[in-house]
């Protein structure tokens, strides 16, 4: 009878995941993409078989939970799917993710009941950890790297001068590159960590104290691992820790990390848990009640009101940016706008970007002016894209990072992200970033991100552009970039309104 239930629960979670995967295909090649091409994110594979592994660990646990189909999760399977649209629409890959993550969840509860959905909450919520989101910390988790790593240079008595990312000693140079940064090593050791939590500790405070353990650890330890390559090289002259040694050593390093932090949790682990024990087979197994056809085919129409209105508004927007490209091309085109090139070797990189106007102000403020317009967004062409570089990380670092707003002689408001970059030659140069759609300014990624959607949704710009001012001027850069987003700064705007 168990088995028999067990196979009728298989059969129809695998047809929901064929058909997840059917309707939703643009989110998960996205999200396959990202994981074949990211060694960050690359433990997205594993996800899926675990969570089927900690399912069939709760078999005889669940052939003794009643299910039955629910209704009131159709309205949330609807709803969800519409959401999944709306982040779709809006191009934030972690928002979209998230909603089809959370389909998996009003699914279950949809063919099994709620009580299904109790019984298998961490299962269920570990998917999430899945998602690819942590890019936003690698700047914040290099300064702390460099941070830990110089503390340390100077504990042991080495001569150290910092820059930026660049650290140099006598012996060399090093740069706390983003790779160095312990971004995959942190997500890495998190993703463990909630499993470890779940798998040995009872109680919720040790569990949560573990997770913290792995945060604390992995990110200290990151700082350590670099203070050591540093090390090494120092007192090998430059003759080990670099090039192929330093993935060497440092895969060694993490490796003892994540031992010391299981023999922690050795420690700390609680007797199993009495839900996880084995269940006695003897014991009678509650009604389990299937969906009929009819109402799985209620359940899928509902799934597919998010896919059929993204297939409808993408059709509708290729007939609208067609027009306009065409509208466009009749004048006088941006991408024939590059009036003067300069420093090149700084230069923001928007490969997609439908248009560029590049060019070297010509004002007594002596601003380099980039700015890149998008007439339309894709899955493949978006604005706020990890492809887009504000500079070349292969020659610059970051230095700082702020957000300020200046308001112009008109008075009117500009925000703006301020960037400090470096590179090793010890040249600093200043960097503004400034987004806009339909006319609106903005410097913040998320809300820009929100304005893109409102003005895709009421149909007014499917599109939006980033700006970016720089000054290399050493002592005076912040200066001359207040001067001229004070007096000049929508001059820009007027030149590219000529060329529509």
């Amino acid at each position: 009878m168990l088995n028999n239930k067990f196979v009728t629960n298989v059969s129809l979670t695998s047809g929901i995941i064929l058909c997840m995967f059917f309707a939703f295909n643009s989110s998960f090649s996205k999200l396959i993409d990202i994981w074949q091409s990211s060694n960050t994110y690359g433990h997205g594979f594993l996800i899926l078989p675990i969570v089927l592994w900690l399912v069939y660990r709760k078999k005889h646990l669940l052939a003794k939970v009643g299910t039955q189909p629910s209704v009131l999760a159709l309205f949330f399977v609807g709803l969800t799917s519409f959401f999944w649209f709306i982040s779709a629409l809006s191009y934030i890959n972690v928002i979209e993710q998230f909603a089809l993550f959370s389909l998996f969840i009003v699914l279950t509860w949809a063919f099994f009941g709620w009580k299904i959905i109790l019984s298998l909450k961490f299962p269920l919520a570990f998917l999430y950890l899945s998602i690819p989101i942590g890019d936003f910390l690698i700047p914040y988790l290099q300064f702390i790297t460099a941070d830990i790593s110089v503390f340390m240079i100077k504990v042991f008595g080495i001569p150290v001068f910092r820059d930026g990312m660049y650290i140099q000693i006598p012996n060399g140079n090093f740069l706390v590159a983003e790779a160095c940064s312990g971004i995959r090593f942190l997500i890495s050791t998190i993703t463990i960590g909630v499993l470890y939590s779940y798998l040995n500790f009872s109680k919720l405070y040790k569990q949560i104290l573990f997770v913290l353990l792995c945060c604390i650890v992995s990110i200290v330890g990151n700082g350590l691992r670099a203070f050591l390559m540093i090390l090494i090289g120092h007192l090998s002259n430059m003759q080990a820790a670099v090039g192929f040694d330093h993935f060497v050593y440092g895969g060694v390093f993490f490796s003892i990390i994540l031992v010391v932090l299981f023999i922690i949790g050795y420690y700390m682990s609680d007797p199993i848990n009495e839900i996880e024990k084995p269940i006695n087979t003897n014991e009678k197994c509650a009604s389990q009640k299937f969906p009929s056809l009819a109402f799985i085919a209620i359940v899928l129409s509902f799934l597919l009101i998010g896919p059929v209105l993204k297939y409808k508004y993408e059709n509708h927007i290729a007939e609208l940016s067609s027009q306009q490209i065409s509208k466009s091309a009749s004048h006088s085109p941006l991408s024939s706008m590059i009036l003067t090139k300069f420093n090149h070797n700084w230069m923001p990189a928007f490969p997609d970007a439908d248009a560029t106007y590049i060019s070297s102000s010509s004002t007594e403020s002596n601003v380099d002016i980039f700015v890149a317009k998008y007439l339309y967004e894709t899955d493949d062409k978006e604005i706020i894209s990890y492809k887009n570089r504000l500079f070349d990380v292969d020659f610059w670092s970051i230095k700082s990072i702020s957000a300020n707003e200046i308001t112009t002689a008109k008075g009117e408001l500009i925000p703006y992200s301020s960037f400090t970059i470096v590179n090793m030659q010890g040249q600093e140069r200043k960097v503004r970033v400034i987004y806009k759609v339909n006319g609106i300014l903005s410097a913040n990624k998320i809300k820009f991100k929100l304005l893109q959607l409102m003005n895709k949704i009421m149909m007014t710009d499917f599109g939006g552009e980033v700006i970016v001012l720089s000054s290399a001027s050493k002592h005076e850069a912040d200066k001359q970039l207040d001067l001229f987003m004070f007096q000049h700064f929508f001059d820009i705007k007027q030149q590219l309104t000529l060329a529509k």
